[in-house]
């Protein structure tokens, strides 16, 4: 019997340079998900996007010139910021492990209402101009609503603004002193943050899957070969 073959490096970086195109497609809402099977999702993201780098190609001499001007790239640190913030826990860092917790919760919120507003027709740098100069709690509640999803529910609220509080806590750090008798009690309170914000981080990844992707990442990263 023979033993399943694990994908190449070069297989496995470009099907996550193919799932990328998929996940912006899907993410600003231009592929039909509730009409389209993964297939034809994955086949229609990547059929657009290569008609789009033709369109930006010359034939010099016979030969399809192709212009980096109108390709863009994106640098999504989502995922270190996690890897960090796990690599915090296990070595008991808690006050690091919150600082990178509440850092992917910055991006993972912006994200998330960039999409919501290139979906609803908002120009892009209008979208930009709006993450950028609201407050956090405005993001998480009234701009949210406005774009059309859902409330976030109270629990993860809660646990959102105590990880920003503590976030902010430790980076504007005030030099507070604290009572020897409260000490013990406030390592806890940080503990607590800092074990709360890894459940956050499943509940808030749930939210987008079903909020941005009909509950389908996980199938149509299957499609590409990858994993979660």
């Amino acid at each position: 019997m023979e033993e399943e073959s694990t994908p190449s490096l070069d297989e496995s970086l470009r099907n996550r340079i193919l799932w990328g195109v998929v996940d912006q497609y899907v993410r600003r809402g231009l592929v039909d998900l509730e009409e389209l099977t993964d297939d034809e999702v994955i086949n229609t993201a990547l059929l657009d996007y290569l008609n789009e780098t033709d369109a930006i190609s010359e034939m010099i001499d016979g030969e399809a010139i192709w212009s980096d001007d109108g390709v863009y790239i994106v640098t999504d640190h989502c995922d270190d910021l996690l890897r960090r913030a796990s690599e915090a826990m296990r070595t008991e860092d808690r006050w690091f492990a919150i600082l990178f917790y509440a850092t992917w919760l910055e991006h993972w919120v912006n994200n998330i209402l960039m999409s919501l507003s290139v979906r609803s027709g908002v120009p892009e740098g209008v979208a930009i101009a709006l993450v950028r100069s609201c407050s956090f709690n405005l993001k998480i509640k009234d701009v949210w609503t406005s774009l059309g999803a859902a409330p976030i529910e109270k629990a993860s609220m809660r646990t959102m603004t105590d990880l920003m509080e503590f976030r902010n806590g430790f980076v504007h750090y005030k030099w507070q002193s604290r009572s020897i008798t409260d000490s013990d009690a406030y390592d806890r309170r940080v503990e607590e943050v800092a074990v709360n914000a890894q459940g956050l981080v499943t509940t808030l990844e749930n939210l987008e899957d079903e909020l941005l992707f009909s509950g389908r990442r996980k199938a149509l990263r299957a499609h590409l070969g990858l994993t979660e």
